[in-house]
């Protein structure tokens, strides 16, 4: 029931409409089952007996009334019939077949629609303390898991459930002393062994969760860091490590697969042998072979029907305990996310006009106990270029992130033209910052596309990408390429230079026009040749937009208008380059440190 519960409340209100509707054809379907085992008997009662059509009351109305003058043409059309109603079942079965699956691979696609853009809505914080294949395997493999493994056995359970009551019904109409039987022993047996096998099914199902999220870990890794793996020749200790994870998955699937059909066998026996008792047990009490065929037929045929019914419920509940560790995780997740509340959904970009100031701005990073910023305070007017210097650790990257947006600040305020910052605002705030990080991720697409990162490509604006590109210093080199902006860059850029990769973020940062441009120490992986051509592009928007520069090499923020130096998360000191290294023994060896 816990289950249920839990599925159900991933159903949004449509979706319980179609399951309602549903429900309703799975009904449908149970009573012309029913109807269809039936007609088994009067049939079988006429082959075994013509005389039979004179002495039943229902069997000679239905001569009578369609006008038959002969058994051997009633017999026929009785057939008929039998075959007309089983077709229809079948018929009716295969639609419901059909719009079960329809509904579950529905909900297979609207929940790992929901499921990323639940991740994608949480503040940047959620990321940082969660690895990328644990996204990775909740849309791409445990919603598989969940839809697969609870959704559709549930329903399967219940479309069974209501053809094995109908059935039963009908062997109650029959016989309700022999029903009762036939009952407690097949399904003490299905419930004994589910019971039993319960437990275990469970813990089989956390085991393979855990298991492919390894996996999934492990080849991220692997390809992800494919260069160094092949320089370091690592790649036997991933195959190492890949392996007792899939080894565990794998057998987890196996054993649970196993379980599943385990009772089939057992119940096959029991069955034949219940209707073997069922024979001795009417010649016993004197029944002739002509008198008991029908019912003989019946059970037989109800059992036909009954066994292959009990067995895929058994199946599907099996499958169920099996993926209720797949649907725990998803359901806590979903119930993790956090409301993104009121927000700015226009497209127009929030107003900046003077400068942005930050106030007192404490940031500690949770489960810290020292602040990361301690009590900043700082101002950059507009189409001013500043530069944050300071050793690793002294809160530059996180001060960054504070004015992009991606922390809000413990105490203080970030102001933009004296109006703080908040979450309503925060997407139009982000629309007049471009970013451009230390390691730029591109994607394995083209140029044009890379640039305008993550607009649809049918809206893809090109003369923005040529302009943008030709601020980058980046247009002459994409015209001397074969495909120009069709250039496919391949998987995080591997066909680009280190700069070429750079001024592709730059113009990428660039591509909307924006009034702030944030760089992260965006050339300190470059050569000295290459980082004075992607400092060059930089340059030319000195006094165009309002540019801050976290700098690894000092020489790289020499023409900026302030350059603040931090040590450990507050301001030490503030100037001009020449200020500073008049002023500052600590900025004095900080340049010092660079290579003459």
């Amino acid at each position: 029931m816990q289950i249920i519960q839990q599925l159900y409340k991933l159903f949004n209100r449509r979706e319980r409409l179609q399951l309602s509707v549903l429900l309703v054809g799975l009904i449908v379907r149970a009573c012309i089952e029913m109807v269809g085992v039936g007609s088994i008997a009067p049939f079988m009662s006429v082959v075994a007996d013509p005389s039979v059509v004179e002495t039943n009351e229902w069997l000679r109305k239905a001569y009578v009334g369609f006008g038959f003058e002969s058994t051997t043409s009633f017999l026929i059309a009785l057939g008929l019939a039998v075959v007309a109603v089983l077709a229809i079942s079948n018929a009716i079965s295969a639609l419901t077949i059909w719009a079960m699956l329809r509904f579950s691979w529905g909900m297979h696609h609207r929940l790992s629609l929901r499921l990323l853009k639940g991740y994608l809505s949480q503040p940047y914080s959620f990321f940082v303390q969660r690895n990328s294949a644990q996204f990775n395997n909740s849309i791409l493999s445990e919603v598989q898991t969940v839809m697969n493994g609870v959704l559709s056995p549930a329903l399967n359970v219940l479309a069974r459930f209501l053809v094995v009551v109908a059935l039963i019904v009908l062997i109650i109409l029959l016989d309700p002393l022999l029903a009762l039987a036939t009952v407690l022993v097949l399904g003490g047996a299905y419930g004994g062994i589910y019971y039993l096998v319960r437990t275990k099914q469970r813990r089989l199902g956390r085991q393979k969760v855990q298991a492919n999220e390894k996996r999934y870990k492990i080849t991220g890794e692997a390809f992800g860091g494919i260069k160094d793996v092949k320089v370091l020749g690592r790649e036997d200790a991933f195959a190492s490590r890949f392996a007792p994870y899939s080894w565990t998955y794998s057998q987890a699937t196996a054993s649970n697969r196993a379980i599943a059909q385990l009772p089939r066998y057992l119940l096959e026996t029991i069955a034949f042998g219940g209707i073997i008792l069922i024979v001795v047990y009417y010649l016993s009490a004197g029944e002739g072979i002509a008198r008991i065929l029908p019912t003989i037929s019946l059970y037989a045929f109800a059992g036909f029907r009954l066994m292959p019914e009990l067995q895929n419920m058994f199946g599907s509940f099996a499958s169920m305990r099996f993926s209720q560790a797949a649907l725990d995780d998803l359901t806590d997740d979903i119930a993790e996310f956090k409301p993104r509340g009121q927000r700015d959904e226009s497209t127009e970009p929030l107003a900046f006009q003077q400068s942005i100031e930050l106030q007192d701005v404490t940031f500690r990073y949770d489960g810290g106990e020292t602040p990361a910023l301690d009590a900043i305070s700082l101002r950059i007017p507009k189409n001013h270029t500043v530069g944050l210097v300071g050793p690793s650790g002294s809160g530059k990257t996180t001060l960054v992130d504070l004015l992009l947006g991606l922390y809000v600040p413990e105490s203080g305020a970030i102001l933009v033209d004296g109006r703080p910052l908040a979450e309503p605002t925060m997407r139009a705030w982000r629309r007049q910052i471009g970013y451009v990080p230390q390691h730029i991720f591109l994607c394995d697409d083209t140029i044009a596309n890379n640039i305008a990162f993550g607009v649809p490509p049918e809206e893809v604006d090109h003369k923005q990408v040529e302009r943008a590109s030709r601020i980058a210093h980046l247009h002459d080199f994409i015209g001397s390429l074969p495909d120009k902006y069709r250039t496919v860059v391949g998987e995080r850029g591997v066909r680009l230079s280190g700069g070429q990769r750079q001024r592709i973020g730059i113009a990428r940062a660039l591509y909307h026009d924006p009034e702030v441009l944030v760089m992260d120490e965006a050339t300190s992986a470059l050569d000295g040749v290459t980082e004075d051509a992607v400092m060059e592009a930089v340059s030319d928007l000195s006094g165009q937009k309002t540019l801050v520069l976290i700098a690894h090499r000092i020489t790289t923020v020499r023409d900026c208008d302030r350059i603040f130096l931090m040590k450990d998360g507050k301001v030490a000191e503030t100037g001009t380059y020449d200020e500073l290294a008049e002023q500052s023994a600590a900025f004095r060896a900080m340049a010092k440190l660079e290579p003459a």
